[in-house]
């Protein structure tokens, strides 16, 4: 149960740097960027179907499913300007892909935290995780903090939509928080198990999830409410990294979980080198 080193990292800055390239040379950075939302789905659907139907991790890998597969929808009510009674369709999205992301990872702590995976892990060690993670964690909440009082320092929203914008941004500053402190958590538990491999998805989650956050405060910053309406290149190359930072998380574990050829040997193993 081992994945390559570095695949992640690799995917992550090809991802990314191609995002740049696609953006300066041709104009497309988008259409890079609507490819990399749909491969992210496309890997972490094949992650569901690499697990049994009665296999615990499963359901959490389907609820990540679900709020990565908002994201398409999003981007097409976006741009279709979709609306129902008087709201904007992308934030009624937004708040539902979002309650899914922060319940994917809730999700991941549950099954792994019952598994035989932690039977060996002492109280105090899961303590001391909780304490480096909490500690860590404040960087989340210093994000949403921030995100709190700008929106606050505008004034109350005037309209259903304005609401329904303010609501989404907590609803996805918080989220986000929760996934970037529950995968940091899940790395810190699990990080001595098989070499840390069993570790690689969810710390490529939690650096996804900051990834998110950084993109969190840039919007209320530049008073907008959804990553479609960000244009400057250094916030669309950190959405870029987000999103990679999943595809690549749901890369490994299909690699994880990828079945592997029998190993032969004595006289057979002869004759397949012969053959």
């Amino acid at each position: 149960m081992n994945a390559p080193r570095g695949l992640g990292l690799l995917f992550c800055l090809i991802a990314v740097g191609g995002r740049y390239a696609a953006e300066v040379l041709f104009a497309a950075g988008d259409a890079w960027q609507r490819g990399l939302e749909v491969f992210v789905v496309a890997m972490s659907a094949l992650v569901v179907f690499r697990f049994s139907a009665g296999d615990p991790p499963r359901r959490p890998w389907t609820v990540l499913l679900l709020s990565l597969a908002v994201v398409p929808l999003i981007r097409i009510s976006t741009w279709q300007g979709w609306s129902l009674a008087g709201i904007q369709l992308q934030n009624i999205l937004l708040i539902l892909g979002n309650i899914f992301f922060a319940g994917s990872i809730i999700g991941f702590g549950r099954v792994l935290g019952s598994s035989e995976l932690l039977s060996e892990r002492t109280g105090g060690a899961r303590a001391r995780a909780v304490l480096v993670i909490g500690s860590l964690a404040l960087a989340g909440l210093a994000f949403i903090a921030y995100n709190v009082v700008e929106l606050a320092s505008r004034g109350m929203p005037s309209t259903g939509d304005a609401w329904a914008g303010a609501i989404t941004s907590g609803v996805s500053t918080l989220s986000d928080a929760i996934v970037f402190a529950g995968g940091l958590y899940l790395v810190w538990i699990l990080r001595p198990i098989a070499g840390g491999s069993i570790a690689l998805p969810y710390l490529l989650m939690a650096f996804g999830g900051a990834a998110f956050l950084v993109v969190d405060v840039w919007l209320v910053a530049s008073h907008k409410t959804a990553q479609t309406d960000l244009t400057d290149t250094p916030a669309k190359l950190i959405g870029a990294l987000a999103f990679s930072c999943f595809a690549a998380a749901a890369l490994i574990q299909a690699t994880l979980l990828a079945p592997k050829a029998p190993r032969v040997s004595g006289p057979n193993a002869r004759a397949v080198r012969r053959a």
